[in-house]
């Protein structure tokens, strides 16, 4: 910074106006991360449902949830469960992301035996833009001696 002269006599230091003309910047909108698909396997009990044969004290599912993120997806799937009748236990693993493209190979793999009964990549698609949420096979277990 260099020193002016003031009239009267003196001087005094210059101050930089650092971007003082430039106009101010518009906030940018982050984008909104798109809907998806997402997995939430989840461990339920019987609790007051009648779908469990009546050795089962519970049931393993996976649920398929179209919501905004996975933390919507997996309030989703517990909602929709417990207003089926079962006990909520926990989530088994993470949630994870399908992507529509990898639909059909997810449930070739995952579970062959049910792809009739499953919803197809067009309906998944169809869906996409609300709340949804279907559910794969529910796997009991036994109680524990």
């Amino acid at each position: 910074m260099g020193l002016l002269h003031v009239a009267g006599g003196g001087t005094t230091r210059a101050r930089p106006l650092f971007g003082i003309f430039r106009g101010r910047r518009r906030a940018r909108a982050l984008p909104l991360p798109a809907r998806g698909l997402f997995l939430v396997n989840v461990k339920v009990g019987r609790g007051s449902s009648n779908k469990l044969s009546s050795g089962l004290a519970g049931a393993y599912v996976s649920a398929y949830v179209t919501a905004a993120d996975q933390e919507a997806a997996t309030r989703l799937a517990i909602t929709r469960l417990t207003a089926k009748g079962f006990e909520f236990l926990g989530t088994q693993g993470p949630v994870s992301r399908i992507e529509l493209d990898d639909w059909a190979q997810h449930i070739a793999q995952c579970w062959p035996e049910f792809i009739d009964e499953l919803p197809r990549r067009e309906e998944l698609a169809a869906a996409m833009s609300k709340d949804t949420v279907f559910f794969g096979p529910f796997v009991g277990y036994e109680r524990s001696a």
